[in-house]
């Protein structure tokens, strides 16, 4: 099945930082995985890849999240997120190390593999 009345588009996700985020809704629940970039000095994932799970309330995402044993980080937290449009989403809370970070929306699909080069 899939959703089409989400208030944020599914899909590969880029925050401010460049980081790469894949952010699928389901009904009013939010799943995502993210990692680090890839830069010529780290591959991509090296250093922190995390899954989240969350909610969407009204119009913020109040989401779970963990580190998986890819990267070193071994973090988790919360986090909650406004959403500013379709394509557009911002922290405004988190007990991790997001800061005030903004995500935007680049493509439907995106592979791992494109994001190697």
């Amino acid at each position: 099945m899939q959703n089409s009345n989400s208030l944020i588009k599914p899909g590969f996700w880029q925050s401010a930082g460049k980081n790469p985020f894949w952010i699928n809704v389901v009904d009013n629940h939010v799943f995502w995985l993210g990692m680090n970039q890839k830069t010529n000095d780290i591959n991509l994932g090296e250093n922190w890849c995390h899954v989240g799970h969350g909610i969407i309330n009204e119009d913020k995402i109040e989401l779970s999240w963990a580190d998986i044993p890819v990267g070193k980080d071994k973090l988790y937290g919360k986090i909650t997120i406004k959403i500013i449009d379709e394509t557009h989403i911002k922290v405004i809370e988190d007990s991790g190390n997001f800061g005030k970070s903004e995500w935007e929306w680049v493509h439907p699909i995106k592979s791992f593999s494109s994001l190697q080069k």
